[in-house]
């Protein structure tokens, strides 16, 4: 039932990994520099003055591009999540490609860099390289859909070829701009750090910070103004303008800059800034590798550590997508202080800061555990108080940079220290390339681990148990080396030990309170008996089914889905509904499986093929276990067949057109749920049903705006010329058709005669079901221009993604209010005889 596009989508990485900050380059093998030439530090004066310039200009820049990388990142998430679908393998795929383009940027720009004598001007090509692609990439994807659709329906039903062709399409639009995004960093290493730089490997830690701040920054901006704003494509070519101007701009100041001469000599160090060695004598072959595997081990525990914390932040924070831009935005900036204070750190301690860092990581990861389940509490009291949109937002930042400052900047200090160290080397940016290559190489890996096997086993606390145990066993064989002094070295593994101690021996969250909800609408749910089931994955995360006053209720991070109570009414109803108008029942496809109860009621009816759509195997299982009654039984039927896929993307490459498309998805405003509630998706399901077809879709008449609802309606009325309102169990139903929704009463006869739909009726008819129609034609129409208000006839596509930005607004206004408001104003539209507009012979 649940449409997770970000799950997004919209992962937040490790900052080593997005655009310049970003996977680099691997070379053949250790970077050397012959030691027979010492050269010196420059001479204070114009020299001296011009590389300040260059990297006050480098920074400056960088920050921008860090901003319009995560632009970017985002927007091409959000193009593919339409063609690929939103399940985890899908956004997991393009994720991944999005990142190995990247690394194989930083490779070759770490590859090649040491011939270039103005890095700044070459910065400027990459960065105009990454403009102009990005310009043209959004017409690029018509085309893509195209070749995805053949292929998809080409191939068998196998997922890893699946996978294996998303990712090969994936890398094909992606490829050029995301290598030119990778090698900015390496090709900027060589303009402000080596040749035995004044401050080299300080610089180089503050522009990985800098870039990282601009990532943050650009997830704020871009969650909350640009693609509000602009759009999709507007925003794809807001930011490409900007890397244009970037690019100019570094051309300028590179021109005029001093030229960077070979790589000869050096001076090195073994921590920022405190030169000591010649390059023969840094850096043996073991230290290397033990700088190599850190950079390695750093990328794959931060991302291990954001995948549970992005997971528990959409149960505790919010599933929307600001929530998400916000998430993403805080965990960046944290990383980026934690990289800014690396220098310093650095200074201080220096080789004992590697793993003094790693033991304040695994510490501070293990003291915020019994914090998590805790937030629920913040959400319900502030929910007394404040009642603005702004200021629960404003709540939620509070409560994501709580829970996350400490832990993220601790781990946001193990890369730029690594990085720290290549400050003053001639051959700088091949050994950055190859740091940061195997630092994105962890976080791929991380990522896929972590998602796909160890939090599905060991849910989200045992999850940052073992993260908090991972750092800790780090600091301990980091503290092993010679250079660490020993009261570093006590305290490394003196604080790696406690970490360790306290995640094991804290106690268990409480689950009831922590899939309460209470950050949809600041207050907490009511307190389940007991709670039957839990299932936590990247799929739909957090999938629980709950008992209280004997009903059992099933949730997503807290959000109800359904019951076998109550709401199994309204529930029937979604399919009894766009069935009044069905004229041949051969094949249904029904999107979201929930409790299954719309399923169990489709399957009374005589379909030969009912296809089912759902994303989240957790709720299927949960579906299976406790709601085989409401059910039916239907998914053991040989007519229904089951696909762990997006309901979209089953559309896109259905070969055959159906009968009846059923869509129960949760709220609308979750992030990426308005993909199905947009004009390219109705058309989209237009074209795949047959000329007698119908489309059903559920749409909250609670904590709704007018305007939003009315968006829906003109929405869906733009795409179809024929659709209806049905109000059933105070909830909002959607019937919409290519032909007049007109139902026969002979069909309608017959099927009060069929025991199996009579049994799911409750006793009604389905003649009587048409008093529920609210309005339909012109009322209808009327209520789509009503509610346009002052903005015009907005509709919501994919590219303005209106209903994705508008509807969260939606959820500060009163459960009963919102309701009771809406469902008064439906009534000043209502038909007075639908069954002489709807009913026939």
């Amino acid at each position: 039932m649940k449409s997770d596009a970000t799950a997004s989508q919209e992962r937040m990485p490790d900052a080593g990994e997005r655009d310049s900050s970003a996977p680099g380059p691997r070379t053949s093998g250790p970077a050397t520099t012959p030691s027979s030439t010492i050269r010196p530090a420059p001479k204070a004066g114009a020299s001296a003055d011009g590389e300040s310039r260059a990297f006050a200009a480098a920074a400056a820049l960088f920050l921008v591009s860090g901003a319009t990388g995560l632009l970017y990142e985002v927007a091409f998430s959000k193009f593919l999540a339409t063609i690929f679908g939103a399940t985890a393998y899908a956004v997991s795929t393009v994720l991944a490609s999005f990142m190995a383009g990247l690394a194989l940027g930083a490779h070759v720009g770490g590859r090649h860099a040491r011939r270039l004598r103005r890095p700044l001007m070459a910065y400027g090509v990459l960065e105009l390289t990454v403009g102009a692609v990005c310009a043209l990439t959004p017409s690029i994807f018509a085309a893509l859909s195209t070749a995805y659709v053949a292929l998809a329906r080409s191939a068998p039903e196998s997922l890893t070829l699946l996978t294996f062709v998303r990712a090969a399409l994936t890398v094909g639009v992606v490829v050029l701009p995301t290598v030119a995004m990778g090698a900015t960093l390496p090709v900027l290493s060589r303009q402000i750090a080596g040749r035995g730089a004044v401050d080299g490997g300080r610089r180089l830690a503050w522009l990985y910070a800098i870039n990282t701040f601009g990532g943050a920054s650009g997830a704020l901006l871009s969650a909350y103004v640009i693609l509000p704003v602009l759009g999709v494509r507007g925003s794809m070519l807001a930011a490409a303008l900007v890397n244009g101007a970037i690019g100019v701009g570094a051309l300028s100041i590179g021109s005029r800059a001093p030229r960077v001469d070979g790589e000869e000599a050096t001076v090195t160090s073994t921590a920022i800034d405190t030169p000591t060695a010649t390059a023969a004598e840094a850096d043996p072959p073991r230290a290397w590798r033990v700088l190599c595997a850190l950079a390695l081990t750093s990328g794959f525990l931060v991302f291990a550590a954001e995948v549970v914390q992005t997971h528990l932040l959409a149960l505790l924070i919010g599933n929307s997508a600001y929530a998400f831009g916000l998430m993403l935005a805080i965990f960046l900036s944290c990383l980026a202080l934690g990289a800014a204070r690396a220098p310093a750190f650095a200074r201080k301690h220096g080789d004992s800061a590697q793993p003094l860092g790693l033991s304040l990581a695994a510490l501070s990861i293990a003291v915020t555990i019994p914090l998590w389940d805790l937030l629920p509490l913040l959400f319900a009291s502030a929910g007394k108080v404040v009642h603005s949109w702004a200021g629960r937002e404003l709540t939620r930042a509070a409560a994501a940079f709580g829970i996350l400052a400490l832990p993220t900047l601790w781990m946001g200090t193990t890369f730029p220290l690594l990085l720290g160290r290549m400050g003053s080397r001639a051959d700088v940016a091949a050994r950055v390339g190859r740091l940061t290559v195997l630092n994105t190489s962890g976080t791929i890996v991380g990522s896929v681990v972590t998602g796909y096997l160890v939090l599905p086993a060991l849910g989200s606390q045992g999850t940052l148990i073992c993260v908090a145990a991972a750092f800790a066993v780090a600091a301990a064989l980091c503290a092993r080396s010679a250079d660490v002094r020993p009261g570093a070295r006590r305290f490394a593994l003196g604080a790696g030990g406690l970490a360790v101690a306290l995640a094991v021996l804290l106690p268990s969250w409480d689950l009831g309170r922590l899939t309460s909800g209470a950050n949809v609408y600041f207050a907490l749910g009511p307190r389940p008996d007991r709670i039957d089931f839990v299932r936590e994955d990247v799929h739909g995360g957090v999938t629980t089914v709950a008992h209280r006053a004997g009903i059992t209720t099933m949730y997503t991070n807290g959000k109800f889905q359904g019951d076998d109570g109550p709401e199994m009414i309204a529930q029937r109803r979604f399919a009894h509904f766009p069935s009044l108008f069905v004229a041949h029942e051969g094949r249904a496809l029904v999107i979201g499986l929930g409790t299954g109860t719309t399923l169990g009621t489709i399957a009374a009816y005589p379909y030969r093929t009912i296809d089912v759509a759902e994303i989240s195997p957790a709720i299927v299982e949960a579906a299976r276990t406790f709601f085989q009654q409401p059910m039916l039984g239907a998914l053991e039927e040989s007519r229904v067949h089951l696909t762990l896929n997006d309901g979209r993307n089953v559309l896109l490459v259905a070969r055959q057109p159906y009968d009846l498309v059923t869509i129960e998805l949760t709220s609308v405003w979750f992030a990426g749920a308005s993909s199905l509630y947009s004009t390219e998706f109705y058309d989209l399901v237009k074209s795949r049903l047959t000329e007698t077809g119908v489309l059903q879709q559920w749409v909250q008449l609670h904590h709704i705006r007018p305007r939003e609802l009315g968006v829906i309606v003109r929405t869906l009325h733009g795409s179809f010329p024929h659709v209806a309102l049905f109000v059933g169990g105070a909830q909002g139903i959607l019937v919409a058709g290519k032909q007049p929704l007109v139902a026969s009463s002979a069909r309608l006869l017959r099927l009060d005669a069929d025991a199996r739909v009579a049994a799911t009726l409750g006793g009604a008819r389905m003649e009587g079901l048409l008093e529920e129609l609210v309005f339909s034609g012109p009322e209808l129409e009327r209520f789509a221009a009503d509610t346009a208000d002052d903005g015009g006839p907005l509709v919501s596509t994919d590219d303005n993604l209106y209903l994705e930005y508008a509807t969260p607004k939606g959820n500060v206004l009163g459960y009963d209010a919102s309701l009771q408001a809406t469902l008064a104003l439906l009534e000043r539209y209502r038909i007075a005889e639908p069954r002489t507009r709807h009913l026939g012979p």
